[in-house]
């Protein structure tokens, strides 16, 4: 009882966290609590930690520009909101410094935040093949490393010998996870032959199913797995694999354009009748994490998002609001999420919505640091205190 009393409390607290906020009130209360302050004591951060076990829509975010250091915490872990439940690093997470090894640690044994390596899947090797040495004579380093060779066999090998690299690159740090970029479909700004993907399904299958051994709901270990950009571009035979289907869901302005998104990962994960893979509709749903850019629009909270009874919000926001519906049945999603969602750190929470008399505001009174992705989360996970 002492411990669920305690996952009650800290739904109350940590969403608002760093806010100089006197009080809140929500329309939609669940577990009401009434808190005489918000000291962050040992007891504060069980409970966040246990809030963090139980099964809520999370919040999420790309984290780039990690620094560990500064005189603000704009760069750092520690400066994100207490309720955010993982990001994935982009880009630092390679030969961390001391100061971000710290930073990381610190905010995964106080507050219980994950953090998953995260880079675009394309060719054997990526992020992790190490300089050709001084005195390399051949035509394709990357490949003679890995042993890509000219066979399937030599193929599979190569990016099992892959995989099992950057399982030790998790391992090593002591890093939650990996959040696989695939975006097999999407055009690039870089040079990629997209080797992983094209080369045949047995490559795909072979880094999928070498990383779950450690990670992921098959392995069972407490590390995520989680996929985002084009989820449905895997097997469907891969749906047990993933904890999480992350979808770039950037400008979109209304329900109907999320809920076509759900349809299509739906349509692709669906167990049908007699298959013994796939997923319900529900379990679509409750991995399903819809992210705004915030590298593009940190500072107003997104787009402009038309809610079905023609009021507008930011973004974010609607994609908080909203939930997936499948059959005549509405589901919870897995959460929202921001791209660069450090960005947001400075936001004043304001935003002038077209259509509409007088500034949205995300909090009314006061300040706080990341106002959007805070607002979201209340939304989501409504309480009052």
């Amino acid at each position: 009882m002492k411990s669920i009393y305690k996952t009650l409390l800290v739904t109350g607290i940590v969403l608002a966290s760093v806010c100089a906020c006197q009080k809140w009130t929500e329309t939609q209360v669940q577990n009401p609590i009434k808190l005489t302050g918000l000291v962050k004591d040992d007891a504060y951060y069980e409970a966040l930690r246990a809030y963090k076990q139980t099964d809520h829509s999370v919040a999420f975010g790309w984290f780039g520009n990690w620094t560990g250091t500064g005189s603000s915490m704009e760069h750092s872990m520690m400066g994100l909101p207490d309720s955010v439940d993982f990001v994935s690093m982009w880009g630092g997470w390679a030969n961390p410094s001391k100061e971000k090894l710290e930073d990381y640690r610190k905010v995964r044994e106080l507050k219980g935040t994950k953090a998953l390596v995260c880079f675009l899947v394309f060719d054997i090797g990526d992020q992790i093949t190490p300089p050709a040495p001084a005195n390399y004579e051949g035509e394709n380093w990357r490949h003679d490393f890995w042993g890509w060779g000219e066979t399937m066999e030599e193929h599979i090998a190569a990016t099992e010998k892959y995989a099992k690299a950057i399982l030790d690159t998790i391992a090593k740090y002591d890093y939650d996870g990996f959040d696989l970029d695939a975006e097999p479909s999407y055009a690039q700004p870089f040079a990629t032959e997209k080797e992983l993907w094209r080369a045949g399904p047995e490559i795909m299958e072979a880094f999928v199913n070498t990383l779950a051994t450690e990670l992921g709901p098959r392995a069972g270990k407490g590390k995520l797995l989680v996929i985002d950009g084009e989820p449905e571009a895997m097997d469907k035979k891969y749906a047990d694999a993933f904890d999480y289907f992350i979808l770039q869901a950037y400008g979109e302005y209304s329900e109907t354009s999320l809920q076509n998104r759900y349809n299509r990962q739906v349509n692709h994960w669906l167990k049908a009748e007699g298959e013994d893979i796939g997923l319900t509709a529900e379990q679509v749903a409750n991995k399903l994490i819809v992210c705004e850019n915030f590298e593009a629009y940190a500072a107003k909270g997104g787009v402009n998002f038309t809610r079905p009874d023609g009021s507008r919000v930011p973004s974010l926001h609607g994609f908080a609001m909203w939930n997936p519906s499948y059959d005549g049945k509405t589901y919870r999603k897995g959460g929202v999420g921001t791209y660069h969602m450090e960005y947001e750190y400075a936001a004043s929470g304001e935003v002038e919505l077209s259509g509409q008399e007088g500034k949205y505001k995300a909090f009314e009174g006061y300040a706080c640091t990341y106002p959007w992705l805070r607002k979201a989360i209340q939304i989501m996970n409504p309480r009052i205190y």
